[in-house]
């Protein structure tokens, strides 16, 4: 999704390789994909839903479950 950011349309064959990731992204609907040009090349964009994700907090699953389990993070 770096690769995306701010970018607008980015042919698909320049950004690295994972056709899972690439799937999972456009599932969630955070990239967009479209054909375009003479070739009908595959192009990718971030949508406004993948940059609100992007710059969500991602939770770190230790800290989340020492706080279920009422324990203190060490320092």
């Amino acid at each position: 999704m770096q690769h995306l950011q701010g970018a607008g349309w980015i042919k698909a064959r320049t950004l690295p390789r994972s056709v899972r990731t690439v799937k999972s992204l456009l599932q969630k609907g955070w990239i967009e994909k479209q054909y375009q040009g003479p070739n009908n090349e595959a192009f990718l964009r971030l949508t406004e839903k993948g940059l609100k994700a992007k710059k969500s907090p991602v939770p770190i699953e230790g800290r989340r479950r020492m706080v279920e389990l009422g324990l203190k993070a060490k320092k």
